[in-house]
């Protein structure tokens, strides 16, 4: 069964360790948080009725494959020696390989297509890729395969920047799923917008970094708890409550970033 997970006891530690024995000032609630927006020719028909995808999460505008990843195992043609399965670089002549545009990111890494990725050495497999396609490392090659290569680390880092963080994980895979999120979209929720004020206020008079690592702390758990309903939610295809949690995520993100800045 979804349950909202309920801001009270993060409001009483924040309370606690910023602001104990004075009283909580009210300001008016934060400005919903946005994100740029895509073309309109990057937005397709949603199987579902959940708006418009306007936020960028690090994702090309292109047919992805439906197929769950290979991890280089699976490819076309290398370009180069013809052998078959080449993917980024080819496994038998080493040879970069243009961008194949029905690779997703999963497929990058070796992954499959699931939230869930804290035990998959995501940062381990990106070096890997990297050592692969650093301009150093192909600065005695043609041209081409140069152009290849350079193209090939982009769509890696890409890639990876999308895959290591919850929410734009999370947005890529509605994406993929062909589910479009509204990121322009207000909440209306009291007790969520109450707590981003708390939240805020607690950073702003934090004077030690003691006291910013605990509201970190807290946050953090908060963020875990959404992302265990968005994965819920996303495995049980209640696309629904899968975007709501995206949303939740993406206020707690927001204040993990003030946090760090403050630090």
């Amino acid at each position: 069964m979804w349950r909202r997970a309920k801001a009270g006891p993060l409001r009483h530690h924040l309370t606690t360790a910023a602001s104990a024995g004075r009283r909580v000032r009210r300001p008016p609630p934060p400005p919903i948080p946005t994100a740029p927006s895509f073309p309109a020719s990057c937005s397709s028909p949603s199987r579902h009725n959940l708006g418009i995808f306007r936020g960028t999460v690090g994702a090309p505008c292109r047919n992805l494959s439906n197929q769950a990843g290979g991890g280089g195992e699976e490819g076309g043609e290398c370009w180069s020696c013809g052998a078959r399965g080449a993917f980024l670089s080819c496994g038998s002549c080493g040879s970069v390989q243009p961008v194949d545009p029905a690779i997703d990111y999963f497929q990058i890494f070796g992954l499959k297509r699931e939230y869930n990725v804290k035990d998959n050495n995501l940062g381990g497999k990106y070096k890997d890729w990297q050592k692969k396609l650093h301009p150093d490392l192909v600065h005695t090659k043609s041209e081409k395969e140069r152009g290849f290569a350079a193209e090939q680390s982009s769509l890696v880092i890409g890639a990876y920047r999308t895959l290591s963080r919850p929410l734009s994980r999370a947005l890529y895979l509605l994406q993929l799923g062909g589910i479009h999120v509204d990121e322009e979209k207000t909440i209306s929720d009291p007790e969520l917008l109450m707590e981003m004020m708390e939240i805020r206020e607690a950073v702003s008079d934090a004077s030690d970094s003691e006291t910013l690592e605990k509201i970190q702390s807290q946050i953090k758990r908060m963020l875990e708890t959404w992302s265990d309903s968005f994965q819920e939610a996303f495995d049980k295809r209640d696309f629904d409550r899968a975007v709501e949690a995206t949303q939740r995520i993406r206020y707690y993100e927001r204040a993990m970033e003030e946090t760090v800045k403050k630090l």
